[in-house]
């Protein structure tokens, strides 16, 4: 029955065969659409890939060209190469380095040369163009860092802390820098070398690290300054300076007397260094006593105290209004929970000048520092003449002082310099690979146009009962008896810039830096700053762990040095001057290219180098102050 029933056809009208129609066509466009975005975005991921790779690439090459002062646009040139390698377009690189927004050079916090790049490419896109999209702008910024400020040895016997050739030195800030200071100086002058050597103007400080070694025993670090202060005594003996000098043991031993009288003549504006007369035994200098210190420090400055930035001059006689004031802040690099790295502040302390209107700004007078051995804020050595506080407000403590510091303050809990690595450097910043650790130390003089000579040591406290705090007693004992004076490993170096002042007229043998194996091939780049008074020609270089006669450089002597520069002002002759361009050593390592190693001119490639101490033989010339520069190619890496 079912089946013999019809059913009307049912048409579908044409107008709703004509909306299906427009229905699938919108629906063909918007998956085209789609189809082009998920192309276009494919295609600007592909080139945002890109451009990370090529703008990492450029500011790892960057950075690596960074070794030396107005390095900059070779930086960037080597940059563009890199980007060009990794085929961007011109147009690209022409825009990043035509705006000096998109590049830059600077230092971290921890001391890294840093340089940045920012690159913008305008991505054209093909399918999105139907809806009035042409372009994409991918922006790619990287910052590449490298560790160029060599670790230089701040003093010759840094185990010890004898001091004998050589010591530290910086001149107030008002006074000219031609007296062998660079940075410290308010003088426009010093701002230049200051941008053109630091990249930072302002930047007066010099700035030491501590290296406290994972094989270090001792929980205490006791940071040590010698005559922190620039305070000259006066001369006791008509115009000079008398004193009773004790020889050491093999002097005695070699005919001397135990002890005799002796003096050095100088107005009392001028270091005065007694001769022992041990220096002519014939013995290696680190195995006598060739000094015994009176004075050190030089009272310099021009017009009225204290003194003129921009004028060089001396006192008709001496005036302790020129003396300077030099502050020496200690301080450590902690990693908090959140991975920050903090700089955090122990302890700080203040050199006097003997001008109570000025030292009772800071602290009480008088301290007692001069030709002194302490630890502001320390234990204080068996016969140390006073007790010697620590800056007001020190967070790790030893500020009793009760004029510099308010009424009722109490100290901080800690010792100032006097560092307990447990109890104080918590959370210190400790190096993944090698387990060192770093305390730092900046010294900055504040007013004064004098110099102020000092130094620094650091190691363990185990000597404060029997190890003189004076310089000369101390001498002649660690002298007499090696292991008794010894920093266990601890050892203080300059960062990059050392001021140094020679003692002696001779040549010595000074360590500048270690580098390990990996450093063979690279280059290390060295300049000095004012070697005049009484320093001679040449420089030699070499490895402490190779023969001199199988690999040394020789700098300074005349025509073409061996990095093949001419026309640099030699040793003596370099008054207000920075060597430039820095002497560029290579350090020897063996290569492929080598194919005779009795050849003299394959020394660099022929040299198996396994690591060791880079030493310079120099004559700096008695009481002549300059100042080491040092570079390394260190191995750049990626910041963010």
């Amino acid at each position: 029955m079912l089946n013999r029933i019809k059913f009307p056809c049912i048409r579908r009208p044409q107008t709703e065969n004509g909306q299906s129609l427009i229905l699938l066509a919108l629906m063909f466009v918007g998956l085209l659409a789609f189809m082009g975005l998920a192309i276009d975005v494919g295609f600007i991921y592909v080139r945002q890939a890109q451009l990370t790779a090529a703008v990492d690439a450029a500011a790892l090459a960057g950075v690596s060209e960074l070794t030396s002062p107005g390095m900059l646009p070779v930086a960037n040139l080597r940059a563009a190469e890199f980007m060009h390698a990794h085929d961007l377009p011109s147009v690209v690189i022409t825009r990043t380095f035509d705006n000096p927004a998109n590049y830059s050079e600077g230092l971290s916090v921890l001391g890294a040369r840093q340089y940045s790049i920012t690159a913008t490419w305008p991505v054209d896109l093909f399918f999105l163009r139907v809806i009035g999209r042409d372009t994409f702008s991918v922006t790619k910024s990287a910052t590449a860092a490298q560790f160029p400020l060599a670790d230089i040895y701040a003093s010759r016997r840094v185990e010890d802390g004898a001091l004998s050739t050589s010591n530290q030195a910086v001149f107030g800030p008002h006074i000219c820098v031609t007296y062998g200071d660079p940075f410290s100086s308010f003088s426009n002058a010093a701002a230049q070398f200051r941008q053109t050597w630091r990249g930072d103007s302002t930047d007066r400080t010099y700035h030491y690290r501590i290296l406290i070694p994972p094989e270090y025993t001792s929980d205490i670090v006791r940071v040590e300054l010698f005559d922190p202060d620039s305070i000259n005594r006066p001369n006791n003996s008509g115009g000079s300076y008398q004193d009773t000098v004790v020889h050491t043991s093999l002097a005695i031993a070699s005919g001397l007397p135990p002890t005799e009288l002796r003096s050095c003549s100088a107005d009392q504006k001028n270091p005065c260094l007694i001769n022992t007369t041990e220096g002519n035994l014939g013995f290696p200098v680190d195995r006598i006593n060739l000094w015994w210190f009176a004075r050190i420090d030089e009272n310099r400055g021009s017009g009225t105290a204290p003194g003129n930035p921009n004028v060089c001059g001396e006192p008709s006689s001496y005036n302790v209004g020129f003396n300077t004031v030099t502050l020496y802040s200690l301080y450590y690099y902690q990693r908090l929970a959140d991975g920050t790295v903090v700089e955090t502040p122990l302890a700080w302390y203040y050199g006097q000048s003997g001008q109570s209107s000025r030292d009772n700004a800071y602290s009480s007078f008088n301290h007692q520092t001069d030709m002194q051995w302490v630890s502001p804020g320390g234990r204080s050595i068996f016969d140390q003449p006073v007790a010697v506080p620590a800056g007001c407000g020190s967070p790790n403590g030893g500020d009793y002082d009760p004029v510099a510091c308010p009424s009722g303050t109490p100290p901080g809990p800690g010792n100032g310099f006097e560092l307990s690595i447990n109890d104080d450097l918590a959370n210190i910043l400790v190096d993944g690979v090698t387990g060192n650790r770093f305390v730092y130390l900046d010294v900055t003089s504040l007013s004064g146009a004098s110099e102020n000579g000092f130094e620094i040591w650091a190691g363990p406290p185990d000597y404060t009962n029997n190890i003189s705090s004076n310089v000369n007693t101390r001498n002649v004992q660690i002298i007499n008896n090696p292991n008794a004076h010894a920093s266990r490993g601890a050892t203080v170096f300059g960062m990059g810039h050392l001021p140094m002042n020679s003692n002696v007229n001779f040549a010595v043998d000074i360590p500048l830096v270690y580098l390990g194996p990996e450093y063979a091939g690279t280059s290390v780049y060295l300049s000095h700053y004012d070697s005049d008074s009484g320093a001679q020609p040449p420089i030699i270089f070499y490895f402490d762990s190779i023969a001199e006669s199988d690999w040394s450089k020789t700098f300074g002597a005349g025509g073409v040095d061996p990095d093949g520069v001419s026309g640099r002002c030699r040793p003596g002759n370099c008054n207000g001057q920075f060597v430039a361009p820095p002497y560029q050593i290579k350090v020897p390592t063996f290569s492929e290219d080598c194919t005779n190693p009795a050849d003299p001119s394959q020394r660099d490639i022929c040299t198996p180098f396994y690591g060791g101490r880079l030493i310079a033989r120099y004559i700096g010339g008695t009481n002549d102050t300059y100042h080491w520069n040092i570079t390394l190619d260190g191995l750049p890496y990626l910041v963010r």
